[in-house]
């Protein structure tokens, strides 16, 4: 059994010598400081998410992605923006696809699947709700996926000139309102295991393989203190539940609940993005849409892509390494992680 014998306190650090032998170890004062067990030490440590609604629309977090290229404090800057409201608008964004490459390594390595780099466009053949000219309602992409979606990379290449807004609704504060309304109802969305799925005949997928996804999981995702880590709903990727029946009916409440919620315009930030402007945001906490538009040509074009969750933690922890070590024992939201 160890025993502790003595302590000495020399500038930033503290030294203590061991019984038996006078082995002593030797610990630097922030060091201890950062892996505090102490509750309100614990609490800063923490990733505190700031919820917004559609009053931060003209005080909305921006960025430039040439900046971010030449200025390592720029890029932290618009990763710690994503982190902190869940996307960041960028400006200075190539308008040519072969060149889509550069906002995506800002954020991380790209992650691969499917659709790799898809571009969102009218197509005379739709598998993609994303090919319509239609609204989109908020939702999350690929909540289908057992892995979700991380940082979503959003690229206007061409934008309509009739509409095809982009909206963004922070699903963090919209759960929150339905905790503090309906308590009953965001406990069971956390708890019920919601299917989602996705038959893809590889008409307009990366490589040509036909996949059929499913996952089984709840829409809301709180971790170890409770706190709210991660949202997944997609209404219409959402096939018929598998519950007990005497849950079937307060499940659909819950969830008729949350999306009146979700679809109030208080909550709904719109951008009408140019050519060379796009959006980086968390697909595990904010869901978007678009408004309706009508064909033309050119036709509107974006690109969409993604980067896993965890190598956008990295990029950031890596830059504040870098740029403010202090920043590194801030411990990140995980997400819809398990």
């Amino acid at each position: 059994e160890l025993e502790m014998v003595s302590m000495e306190k020399k500038d930033n650090e503290i030294r203590l010598t061991w019984a038996n032998d006078d082995h002593f170890s030797t610990y630097n004062a922030r060091w201890l400081r950062d892996h505090c067990y102490s509750e309100s030490e614990r609490s800063m440590r923490k990733y505190k998410p700031v919820l917004w609604d559609r009053s931060l629309q003209d005080n909305a977090p921006k960025g430039s992605l040439i900046q971010a290229e030449i200025d390592p404090a720029a890029r932290l800057s618009i990763l710690e923006a994503v982190r902190n409201y869940g996307f960041c608008r960028i400006t200075d964004a190539p308008t040519e696809a072969d060149e889509a490459q550069r906002l995506i390594n800002i954020v991380g390595p790209q992650r691969q699947t499917n659709f790799g780099t898809y571009t969102l466009k009218k197509k005379k053949t739709v598998e993609n709700v994303g090919d319509t000219t239609s609204a989109l309602d908020p939702h999350v992409d690929e909540a289908y996926r057992l892995s979700a979606i991380g940082i979503t990379v959003f690229q206007v290449l061409h934008p309509s000139s009739n509409g095809g807004d982009s909206t963004l609704v922070d699903g963090f504060e919209a759960v929150r309102r339905l905790r503090e309304t309906w308590p009953e109802d965001f406990d069971l969305l956390c708890r019920v295991p919601i299917i989602s799925q996705r038959l893809d005949k590889a008409q307009n997928n990366n490589g040509g393989l036909a996949r059929w996804y499913m996952s089984r999981l709840p829409v809301i995702k709180c971790d170890y203190e409770g706190d709210i880590s991660g949202v997944r709903l997609n209404e219409r990727q959402i096939s018929p539940l598998d519950i007990e029946a005497g849950l079937v009916e307060p499940c659909y409440r819950a969830l008729r609940r949350l999306y009146d919620i979700l679809y109030d315009p208080a909550l709904r930030l719109t951008f009408a993005l140019k050519a060379g402007e796009g959006l980086l945001f968390d697909n595990q906490r904010l869901l978007h849409g678009r408004t309706a538009f009508t064909p033309e040509h050119p036709a509107r074009s974006v690109l969409t892509s993604s980067v896993d969750l965890d190598e956008f933690h990295s990029s950031m922890r890596l830059l504040h390494k870098e740029l403010d070590p202090d920043a590194l024992q801030i411990l990140p939201c995980q997400g819809m992680a398990v």
